[in-house]
């Protein structure tokens, strides 16, 4: 089984024109592990058809993410509905023992390209970088941040795509992997500014964001409520943002994740949040290992 694995692996790598092929056993075990579950055979298909990078890196992030899972013995399934109205589909879906549903959408949010451009020339040209941004880049990036996630949730016109049922015992979180976006470091008052704005950090850290679960007052001017608007589908469904980062020790093929969840207080008491940080928790290890940025 691992040789098919390999086979179909290398011939990925190949279209992809990938030479580094460190701890590829180590990855193969894990692809492995999940063709044992017999429910990753879409998943493990969509990785090795992947004909571009960053399908590639997406479809590792979601292998990475299901296989911490699975080999905790914590089954998930792959691409659930949540409803037979709605053709759309999850990521994953976590039934547990206790009858709650944990739906979990990932979105890898990729580096912008002047940015990444500017990283690979200065790499080529020293062998090192340095990214400098000012208070309203960081504000542009967080921006940036909150329509990645908002995209796993509704199109551009702000009509819903995905999580439609919002009833008692189900969670739907979006899960945002951050390794690549530069944010000076990625730390958590990063987060909550995407998710709560600047109410929830310190003065220092503010950017003039208004949050993804920030609930709008009537005093506010006519472009916040405008922002409110747009963001009502998400703070009114989503549960949680799930934001994970790679453990810093990491290949390109290989590495764990680390989590900073951030509930939805409009949508779930801080009991169903120890409760929920308790279930991801048994798979992925909390980012709190990282006191100030990853």
């Amino acid at each position: 089984m691992v040789n098919a694995l390999k086979k179909r692996l290398d011939k990925t790598f190949d279209v992809l024109g990938l030479k580094n092929r460190t701890d590829l056993d180590i990855l193969l075990a894990k692809l492995e592990l999940l063709e044992n579950k017999k429910r990753y055979s879409l998943l493990l298909s969509e990785l090795f058809n992947c004909n571009d990078i960053s399908n590639f890196k997406s479809c590792l992030v979601e292998t990475t993410f299901a296989h911490a899972f699975e080999s905790a013995h914590i089954p998930l399934t792959y691409e659930a509905k949540q409803s037979n109205e709605h053709h759309t589909t999850v990521d994953f879906l976590r039934e547990t023992e206790d009858g709650r549903k944990i739906y979990f959408e990932l979105r890898v949010i990729q580096q912008r390209h002047q940015i990444k451009k500017d990283i690979d020339t200065q790499l080529n040209l020293n062998n090192m970088y340095s990214v400098s941004l000012n208070g309203t880049g960081e504000q542009e990036e967080i921006a940036r941040l909150q329509s990645n996630i908002l995209s796993k949730t509704q199109d551009k016109n702000g009509q819903p795509l995905k999580f439609f049922c919002n009833e008692k015992g189900t969670f739907n979180i979006v899960v945002a992997e951050l390794s690549e976006i530069i944010l000076e470091a990625v730390d958590k008052d990063d987060c909550m500014l995407a998710a709560y704005g600047d109410p929830y950090v310190e003065e220092f850290a503010r950017r003039n964001i208004f949050g993804l679960f920030q609930k709008p007052e009537s005093n506010y001017p006519v472009h916040i409520l405008s922002i409110a608007d747009r963001f009502s589908h998400f703070r009114n469904t989503i549960h949680a943002i799930l934001f994970v980062v790679k453990f810093p020790k990491s290949t390109p093929l290989v590495f764990d994740l680390r989590y900073f969840l951030i509930p939805n207080i409009n949508l779930i008491s801080n009991s169903e949040a120890v409760i929920l940080n308790e279930d991801i928790r048994k798979a992925l290890q909390p980012w709190a290992d990282y006191p100030e940025s990853i």
